[in-house]
């Protein structure tokens, strides 16, 4: 297994109107002391319990304890709130969890999403190691069980993935199902750009009806003069006739 590089712990709170941010960065496992430089679910209980408005959580984690992971996914799945959860970094191992429990998932460019099985360290007699093995693959069933009711994908897909410690790119966190999106600035900006142009042709288009309502309505109050040659023709005509 691939040994990850530890994340500078960070997390902050943001209360808004409209929306509340909590930003998430470190090692998810269980708090003993206030001081621990880690993310438990006690921790997000803390911050998120009295919020009722939209929730967003700016995520950077590699993991860590699958139970702690496991509890913050199941409160956030049952939360009142609207959970987005933005990957600022990874979400790797536990921390797809966290993923899991949300409405909506938002790669940013560049990130990277992670599963695997689970692991641990054991000691003891042969009768230390089977239990230990029993405990494991239940877990791994229970793992397998979120990432599958999340993503549609297959139990047998999910398992072959986390055989192999598979990394996904943000766009294929988004095709297979574990990411709702990617935040790319440039799709936003060619949006705004469509909406720009539109706006424009649509403000062309009205003076250009508004100056032809104009002309016309100029010409009916203002008629053209009669040309110069048909007044003369006119008046040689009279002078003919002796008028």
């Amino acid at each position: 297994m691939t040994k990850l590089k530890k994340v500078p712990f960070q997390v902050t709170a943001e209360t808004g109107t409209k929306e509340t941010i909590l930003t998430l960065s470190g090692t998810i496992r269980k708090r003993y002391w206030s001081d621990d430089d880690c993310i438990d679910a006690k921790l997000v209980r803390e911050q998120l319990d009295n919020v009722k408005n939209d929730v967003t959580i700016r995520l950077n984690s590699t993991g860590g304890d699958v139970f702690q992971g496991v509890e913050i996914y199941n409160y956030l799945k049952n939360h009142p709130s609207k959970i987005t959860v933005e990957v600022t970094g990874t979400a790797a191992s536990a921390a797809t969890f966290i993923c899991a429990g949300a409405d909506q998932v938002i790669m940013d460019t560049g990130t990277t999403f992670m599963i695997h099985r689970g692991a641990t360290y054991v000691w003891g007699n042969k009768n230390d190691i089977e239990a230990a093995l029993n405990m494991m693959e239940t877990i791994d069933d229970s793992i397998i069980s979120i990432y599958a009711e999340n993503t549609g994908q297959s139990s047998e897909q999910i398992e072959t993935w986390m055989d192999a410690e598979t990394w996904f790119t943000a766009d294929e966190a988004v095709k297979y199902g574990f990411a709702t999106k990617v935040k790319s600035k440039q799709v936003e900006d060619q949006s705004d750009d469509h909406l720009t142009a539109e706006f424009r042709s649509m403000v062309n288009e009205a003076v250009a009806a508004a100056f032809a309502t104009h002309s016309v309505a100029a010409q009916a109050t203002n008629p053209q003069p009669e040309p110069q040659g048909q007044k003369n023709k006119s008046l040689l005509a009279k002078l003919r006739k002796g008028e």
